[in-house]
């Protein structure tokens, strides 16, 4: 899809969500939505756009002006390097717009208040709910990130000797996936070794790998502004002990059984029972101690959300993690994680090839 149909689809769509709200226009001030509208980069706080009847007008930095001026013709740019929220709203008034709405969850307590009192109203966040379910240029862009993300656990994983560095590896897995094409991380990596693998939040430091001891690696990449998320594990050395080989079996069946359970229609607690309830039959039921899963997308996560408390059906189109672990503290931990795609028929693994 070109550039200008993809702006003018998802302008329709921001659209009908306002008719379904009885509004006629919204302000969008977070940079990822700007970025699911136009597919142009601004960093965060950097530009505000107005979305009204008539069309779209963007208020940004006068570096911006001429790029995407080029970019987006169909949009009207100002060039504003000091208060773009009140140039938005002078224009909201001087254009006449009525019945204007915002996004509340995602402003600041001053910058909410001040589009209240200028007579916008509330709305729920009617972009991140359309940004749940993923279109197939999207999903292409998806599957090459996660693919990215795999490729990078192939390379560095015959890498990983003894006496390496946490901090060492991490700084290859992220060297490979730039060398891809990825432009940065989804997140902070995570390399843990020996004891620091039931950690499920570890920060990667200057450890060394031991001669027998478990390996952790959760990371992921941003490729083309979406996000890849993965995470393997394993035992370095000969003397695997039985215990660790029990666990990483009961996982990668969660896992398995997780991913299976995934279809249309399912909610997200009902997969993080499927996962769980494995996990709770073996006997490790209060060594899980997180979700089964999250959604991914522009952020690393997103909803849908593959937990106890999650309701909403999954629809064709959803992307989400799934994540099962068992952390055993002071000794090691085990968690397997494959970003999945919602299909018509099944689950599809994009932490592949």
């Amino acid at each position: 899809m070109s550039a200008k149909n993809h702006l003018l689809a998802r302008a329709k769509e921001i659209r009908a969500l306002l008719r379904k709200h009885k509004t006629n226009a919204f302000v969008l001030t977070n940079y990822l939505d700007q970025f699911y509208l136009t597919r142009f980069y601004f960093y965060a706080g950097e530009s505000v756009f107005v979305i009204h009847p008539k069309g779209i007008a963007c208020f940004t930095r006068s570096l911006y002006e001429g790029p995407f001026s080029k970019f987006a013709p169909e949009i009207d740019v100002f060039a504003c390097d000091t208060d773009r929220l009140g140039a938005a709203l002078d224009y909201i008034k001087k254009q006449g717009i009525k019945s204007v709405g915002f996004d509340s969850a995602k402003e600041s307590y001053l910058d909410g208040m001040r589009m209240r009192r200028a007579g916008l109203v509330e709305l729920p966040s009617l972009v991140s709910n359309l940004r749940e379910t993923k279109d197939a240029d999207e999903i292409k862009i998806l599957r090459a990130a996660n693919r990215i993300a795999y490729l990078a656990y192939e390379h560095v994983r015959p890498l990983v000797k003894t006496g390496i560095r946490e901090c060492e590896v991490a700084a290859e897995l992220e060297k490979f996936m730039r060398t891809m094409g990825a432009t940065t991380t989804s997140f902070l990596t995570i390399v843990a070794f020996g004891e620091n693998t039931a950690n499920p939040h570890h920060e990667t430091g200057d450890r060394k790998l031991g001669k027998n001891e478990a390996v952790l690696m959760d990371f992921g990449c941003i490729y083309k502004g979406y996000c890849s998320d993965i995470t393997r594990c394993w035992w370095h050395g000969p003397q695997e002990p039985a215990e660790y080989k029990k666990i990483w079996n009961i996982v990668d069946k969660a896992r398995r059984a997780g991913i299976k359970a995934v279809r249309i229609g399912t909610t997200g607690a009902e997969v993080d029972a499927v996962s769980r309830g494995i996990i709770t039959k073996a006997g490790y039921g209060p060594y899980f101690t997180h979700r089964t899963g999250h959604g991914v997308g522009l952020e690393v996560h997103e909803n849908p959300c593959n937990s106890a408390d999650c309701k909403a059906r999954l629809q064709q189109g959803n992307i989400v993690t799934v994540e099962p672990g068992i952390y055993l503290t002071g000794k090691f931990g085990v968690r397997l994680e494959d970003t999945v795609c919602v299909t018509q028929k099944n689950a599809a693994i994009l932490t592949k090839k």
